[in-house]
């Protein structure tokens, strides 16, 4: 078979070469096309491994979640920061419960629901010789939605508007209906016979008062279930409690199951508190837990006064 002129004259240098520079060039040239062949089967030799780990897929779909969640924390405190939340998210953010808007604390206000920011404009506006006359100067605070309003209403206590109410009502009737109480030490006979419960909810309040490990402020009875809200108001001014009697959580030395046991301690922060113990031995202070993104404010300042680092 003839040789076309023009592939002749490309491999007519190679022909005038020596036989051993010949060689040297085919064999290049196959270890080139090898390699290249290599390269592009390399992908279907190696055999891929099939990643299964169910605690590994579990813990980035509990990471993916909480990104969501954060996000979405941020957008309803940025909506909430300007007075701008509408009833549905307010109803899910807030847990109000009765208070008098002149003397509540800024923890007080975190427990309620309401940002930082917030509770600052509010205190800002006391101390600068402001005052809540009457129920509806909180809605004139320009951070306090109309609708965080209406849901906030019912659990403002103002003395002046309260006298107005019970006027025509002797003093001491409610007063004498319910006896004086501390509440951390009370037994069920006690809350039923000064408190007027029923023995079944009076189990119920002691229950979650073990839970808990003993209550630090007498609202937190709104939060046992079964008991009316309004009935609860009725008796906060006859209950006090003794908080020197909490029985704490030391968080470098509580089991998993302590941790997880408490109302206020999710699961996903307890398994955050026992990795970190893990990974970086102990926790320096309580105040660490803000870096889980896990809680906000006022789910800390709900637990704080049940932490401690000894």
């Amino acid at each position: 078979m003839k040789i076309p002129a023009k592939p002749k004259r490309w491999l007519k240098p190679f022909f005038i070469l020596k036989k051993a520079e010949q060689r040297g060039i085919i064999v290049l040239s196959l270890l080139i096309l090898i390699l290249f062949l290599f390269k592009q089967l390399l992908p279907f030799l190696i055999a891929k491994d099939k990643f299964d780990d169910p605690e590994f897929i579990a813990e980035v779909a509990l990471f993916l979640k909480q990104q969501r969640q954060i996000h979405d924390s941020i957008r309803i405190v940025e909506l909430q920061n300007r007075g701008e939340l509408d009833r549905e998210l307010a109803v899910k953010k807030l847990h109000p419960f009765p208070v008098d808007p002149n003397l509540a604390t800024k923890e007080d206000w975190l427990m309620m629901g309401l940002t930082n920011k917030q509770a600052r404009t509010i205190l800002n506006y006391l101390s600068k010789g402001g005052r809540f006359r009457k129920k509806k100067d909180l809605a004139k605070i320009y951070c306090i939605s109309e609708n965080e309003y209406e849901i906030l209403k019912p659990y403002l206590i103002l003395p002046s508007e309260e006298n107005k109410k019970t006027a025509p009502i002797p003093a001491q009737t409610e007063k004498a209906t319910y006896l004086p109480i501390e509440l951390n030490s009370a037994d069920s006979t006690e809350l039923v016979e000064k408190l007027r419960v029923k023995s079944w909810l009076a189990k119920r309040i002691i229950k979650y008062r073990e839970l808990l490990g003993g209550f630090y402020q007498p609202s937190q009875l709104f939060e046992v279930y079964g008991f009316d809200s309004n009935e609860v108001r009725k008796r906060l001014s006859q209950i006090t409690v003794d908080t020197n009697s909490l029985r704490k959580l030391d968080i470098n030395a509580a089991s998993f199951k302590q941790l997880v046991r408490h109302p206020y301690i999710s699961y996903e922060l307890t398994k955050y508190i026992v990795n970190t113990l893990r990974q970086k031995g102990r926790f320096s202070s309580t105040e660490m837990l803000m870096e889980s993104d896990l809680i906000t404010d006022r789910q800390f300042a709900k637990m704080r006064p049940y932490l401690t680092i000894n």
